[in-house]
C-alpha cells in the first residue's frame, strides 16, 4: 500500500485493496474486493458515497490521476489514467475507459464497453458523443483533490480558497511530460496493470 493523502474515517475498505500514493477516499465511500483486487492509483480520488467493487473474476483498476465522482459505481472495470467519472455514473464489468476521458454524470456503461482514449461519454447506455482534450484538466482536478486530501488529513477544510491554479497547471504539465509516455498501449501505468 502506498501513502494515501486522506482516508475519511467513514470509508469502508474490505479485501485486497491497493492504494497508491496521494490517493484520497472521501466520506462514506466503499471499496470491496472479496475475490479479485482493487487498485486505486496515485493521486486518484474516490469521492463521497462512491462504490468500488470487483466483478467475479474482474479486478477494478483505477489509474493514476483519476476522479471517481460522488455516488458513482465502478464495478470490475479498468479506468485508465486521468479520467473523470461523473456524479452517479455506473461502469460495469470488463469495461475499459480510455485515458483522458470523461464519463458524464448518471451515464451507464454496460459490461464489456470499450471507450477510446479522450472520449466524452453520455447517456444510458453510455455512448461516445465526441473526442475531447481533457488530459491536462483531469490531472489538475486530481491534484486539487490530492491537496484537499492532505489538508483534510490535518484538519484543514478550506484549502481551495487559496488554490494556485497556475502552479497546479505547471505540475500537471510536468507529470504528463514525465509519465504519459510510460503508460502502455492500454493507458495503464505499468505499476497498476493487470
Amino acid at each position: 500500500m502506498g501513502s494515501p493523502a486522506y482516508i475519511d474515517p467513514t470509508v469502508r475498505i474490505f479485501g485486497d485493496v491497493r492504494l497508491g500514493d496521494d490517493c484520497s477516499l472521501w466520506p462514506y465511500a466503499v471499496v470491496r474486493s472479496e475475490r479479485a483486487h482493487v487498485s486505486i492509483g496515485r493521486c486518484a480520488s474516490v469521492q463521497d458515497h462512491a462504490m468500488v467493487h470487483i466483478g467475479w473474476d474482474d479486478p477494478t483498476i483505477i489509474g493514476d490521476y483519476c476522479t471517481i465522482g460522488h455516488g458513482a459505481v465502478v464495478h470490475g472495470c479498468i479506468i485508465e489514467p486521468a479520467c473523470l467519472i461523473g456524479i452517479g455514473a455506473t461502469i460495469m464489468e470488463r469495461c475499459v475507459i480510455g485515458r483522458g476521458s470523461i464519463i458524464a454524470g448518471h451515464s451507464f456503461l454496460p459490461p464489456d464497453s470499450v471507450i477510446p482514449p479522450h472520449s466524452l461519454v453520455m447517456g444510458t447506455p453510455g455512448r461516445v458523443v465526441r473526442r475531447i482534450d481533457k488530459l491536462r484538466t483531469n490531472v489538475v482536478d486530481a491534484l486539487l483533490y490530492r491537496d484537499n486530501g492532505r489538508a483534510y488529513a490535518t484538519g484543514g477544510h478550506r484549502i481551495w480558497e487559496n488554490a494556485d491554479m497556475a502552479k497546479l497547471g505547471e505540475e500537471a504539465d510536468a507529470i504528463l511530460a514525465r509519465e504519459a509516455a510510460g503508460w502502455n498501449d492500454r493507458g495503464i501505468a505499468q505499476s497498476h496493470g493487470k
